[in-house]
């Protein structure tokens, strides 16, 4: 069976200081250490960066302890496939599983103990990325410290959407040429990770995130789809179109929502599927290809074909070759 992140390999080794300077450059300066007289290590990791974000596979093949102190600048995301990890941040106990996903605090110091076949999915989350999502999700003002639940229960029905959510692109970007660093889905991934989390683990900022926002005015509506509509190449997500049009990302969601029976991403979808279409339609064969055209609008195969026949009832290629 392949691993996550199979096609971006960053190492595999038994030197421990070897792995502890690898896995310090991708995460942060940290100690390893082999639990038991016997232990030897049998080290690989898997990593894909991206602006704010970094998704790994990490496996030690031994029974080790990890301390990272405080982060700092990111929050671990971490969860185990098979084994498990007892984790201690701040004053804090939590027995990690698959089904409990750690979600550490960057200003409290991080210890684990890791079972010697623990595999990891481990996402690193840049803190001001997060800080500046709940910004825009409130309009601009963040009056208190966010402060997240320490252990995510991946079974609840809104978390495992989200947690599904991730392992799906995890998927995704396992394959090199269907990675996540593509210039418009990468911003569109990382923001929706942040906005998930922000919304399904409970934290300081919950009651406000679950409350209904009342919907932006029609004009601030009709300028957000007017810049969907003439800039669709753009990498926009719904963090950013709210900056443009000055008002709280949720006020702008529930806009669309209410009075359009769609959201943000869904409507941008369509507007780029237009487009796709457009550019089939009205080139040569010979001087397009269907996956060229898919990749400039945001899309890959697998998927786009059949996305694609169920938008407007042909193939791409039946388009392209009209």
């Amino acid at each position: 069976m392949s691993l996550p992140l199979h096609g971006h390999r960053l190492f595999r080794s038994h030197d421990l200081d070897h792995v502890r300077e690898e896995m310090s450059r991708v995460l942060c300066p940290h100690d390893v250490f082999t639990l038991g007289r016997d232990a030897r290590i049998d080290a690989e990791m898997n990593s894909l960066a991206l602006d704010d974000v970094v998704l790994n596979y990490v496996h030690y093949g031994a029974p080790v302890a990890v301390d990272p102190g405080c982060t700092g600048d990111f929050i671990a995301l971490q969860v185990p496939l098979t084994g498990f990890a007892d984790v201690r941040c701040g004053c804090e106990s939590l027995a990690s599983t698959p089904d409990m996903m750690l979600v550490s605090r960057h200003n409290e110091p991080l210890q684990m103990r890791l079972s010697e076949n623990a595999r990891l999915l481990l996402t690193k989350v840049s803190w001001p990325f997060l800080l500046g999502t709940l910004s825009d999700l409130l309009g601009g003002y963040v009056p208190w410290p966010l402060r997240f639940e320490l252990g995510l229960d991946v079974r609840g029905e809104r978390q495992r959407r989200w947690f599904e959510f991730l392992t799906v692109y995890l998927r995704r970007a396992s394959r090199p040429d269907l990675g996540l660093r593509t210039r418009l889905w990468g911003p569109y991934f990382q923001e929706r990770l942040a906005v998930g989390l922000l919304r399904v683990q409970p934290n300081s900022y919950s009651a406000i995130l679950d409350a209904r926002p009342l919907p932006a005015p029609s004009r601030t509506l009709h300028r957000a789809i007017d810049i969907l509509e003439t800039t669709p190449e753009r990498a926009h997500t719904g963090c950013s179109l709210a900056r443009e049009v000055d008002i709280s990302t949720r006020a702008l969601d529930e806009a669309f929502r209410s009075r359009l029976a769609t959201s943000i991403p869904e409507y941008l979808y369509h507007v780029r599927m237009r487009r796709a279409y457009l550019s089939l339609r009205w080139s040569e064969p010979g001087d397009v290809t269907v996956a060229g055209v898919a990749e400039r609008w945001g899309f890959s195969e697998p998927g786009f074909s059949k996305w694609y026949y169920r938008e407007f009832g042909e193939t791409p290629q039946e388009t392209l070759y009209h």
